[in-house]
């Protein structure tokens, strides 16, 4: 691992997405898909995800997506008081069959 990627891992890469439900896996977008756990050593495709990145995503797609808060963020304001101190995430993974996983409350 070089300098530019000490202290790196796939979660502040710009191309993981994380899971909604379970931050701590997600899949990345440069591997078409592929599930990853965050903490992985990063791979020869991991570029940082800077707020001028997320800020060109935000435009362009309208939406990034706090990890620590689970909040979706909507505007610039939000991106920098979020970028500050928490995980911000230009996508995230929405698993549709999540409510099958869950125990019923009988």
């Amino acid at each position: 691992m070089d300098s530019a990627t000490e202290g790196a891992s796939c979660s502040r890469c710009v191309y993981f997405k994380p899971h909604i439900y379970f931050p701590y896996v997600g899949y990345c977008v440069i591997k078409q898909g592929t599930a990853v756990h965050q903490e992985l050593t990063v791979c020869e495709s991991f570029k940082p995800s800077s707020v001028d990145e997320l800020r060109g995503f935000l435009r362009r797609e309208g939406w990034l997506y706090c990890v620590n808060c689970r909040r979706f963020i909507y505007t610039e304001v939000e991106l920098e008081e979020h970028a500050r101190q928490h995980l911000v995430s230009p996508g995230v993974v929405l698993d549709e069959a999540i409510a099958e996983e869950a125990h019923a409350g009988d």
